[in-house]
C-alpha cells in the first residue's frame, strides 16, 4: 500500500522527468531574474516559458501523474509559470481544435487570416485567435455544464491574480520585467505556430506540417510531431516520434528540420 502511494506521486512516463526538470530550471531562472535583474536571462526565460506552455498542452492531453493531487498541483504550477490558467484551454483546444479541426468552431483555424497577405496574417492571427477564445470561453467552461472545470479554472485564476498582485506590491517594476515578456512571448509563439503547422494542409485528414529536428523536439517535448499528435491526441508526447515513423506517411514537404525552417516554408507558401 505504501509503495503504491509513493508510486502514484511519480510521473507515469520516465520522459516526464525531463518535463519536470525543465520546469524547475524555469522556476529557478524566474527567481534569479527577479532577485538580481540579470538581463541576459530574458531570452532563456522566453524559450523555457514556451517549453512550459508545451508542457501544459501535453499535460492536458495526457496526465503527467497517476495521483489526482499531483496533477492538480502541476496544473497550478503551470498556471504560474505561463501566466494563464491551465484548465481554460482544455475545451477550446481538445474539443474545438482537435474535434473540429479547421471548422468554423475551431478557434485557431487558418481561415481567420486566409485572405490576408503573409505579413498581415502574421500580425493579425494571434489577436484574432484570442478574440475567438474569449468569444467562446463562457460557453466552453459554463458552470452548469462543466462545474468541475469551471471551478478549477476559477481556482487557477485566483491563484494567478494573487501571485501578480503580490509581485506588483513587492516590486512592480521588477515583477513586470521578470514575468511579462516571457509570458507574452511564449503565448504569442504557441498560438502563432498553428499557422505554419496547418496552413496549406487538407483539413479532411489530420496531417499537418511537422518539425522533426532532434534538438527542437528535445527542448519542446516533441511538439514538432504535429501530425502524429492530431491522429492520436491522447498519446503521450514521448511516443509521438515512433508513431510518426511507423504509422504515418507524411509527405516530405510537410516536414521541416527546425522551427525556423517551418516558418520559412510557410512564408514561401503564402508569398508564392
Amino acid at each position: 500500500m505504501k509503495h503504491d502511494r509513493l508510486h502514484s506521486l511519480l510521473p507515469r512516463y520516465a520522459a516526464d522527468w525531463r518535463t519536470l526538470g525543465l520546469l524547475a530550471v524555469l522556476t529557478v531562472l524566474f527567481a534569479w531574474y527577479y532577485i538580481s535583474e540579470i538581463h541576459f536571462l530574458t531570452l532563456p526565460l522566453m524559450v523555457l516559458c514556451l517549453t512550459a506552455c508545451v508542457a501544459k498542452h501535453n499535460h492536458t492531453h495526457c496526465a503527467t501523474f497517476r495521483s489526482r493531487f499531483m496533477n492538480r498541483a502541476l496544473d497550478l504550477w503551470l498556471t504560474l509559470l505561463t501566466g494563464t490558467s491551465t484548465t481554460s484551454i482544455r475545451i477550446p483546444h481538445q474539443v474545438r481544435h482537435h474535434g473540429r479541426n479547421q471548422s468554423p468552431d475551431d478557434f485557431v483555424r487558418v481561415s481567420l487570416v486566409q485572405q490576408m497577405p503573409a505579413w498581415q496574417a502574421l500580425f493579425s492571427y494571434v489577436p484574432l485567435v484570442i478574440r475567438e477564445t474569449w468569444r467562446w470561453n463562457a460557453h466552453d467552461l459554463d458552470a452548469k455544464r462543466r462545474p468541475a472545470l469551471w471551478l478549477a479554472q476559477r481556482q487557477e485564476r485566483l491563484l494567478l491574480w494573487l501571485f501578480i498582485l503580490t509581485g506588483l506590491a513587492l516590486d512592480a517594476r521588477q515583477f513586470l520585467l521578470t514575468f511579462v515578456p516571457p509570458w507574452l512571448a511564449a503565448q504569442w509563439f504557441l498560438i502563432a505556430v498553428n499557422l505554419p503547422q496547418h496552413d496549406g494542409c487538407d483539413p479532411t485528414n489530420e496531417h499537418s506540417h511537422n518539425v522533426i529536428g532532434r534538438f527542437t523536439n528535445w527542448l519542446f517535448l516533441n511538439n514538432g510531431y504535429h501530425s502524429a499528435h492530431h491522429e492520436r491526441p491522447s498519446l503521450h508526447w514521448s511516443l509521438l516520434p515512433k508513431y510518426h515513423e511507423v504509422h504515418l506517411r507524411v509527405p516530405r514537404e510537410h516536414c521541416a528540420a527546425s522551427l525556423g525552417g517551418l516558418w520559412v516554408r510557410w512564408w514561401r507558401y503564402r508569398t508564392s
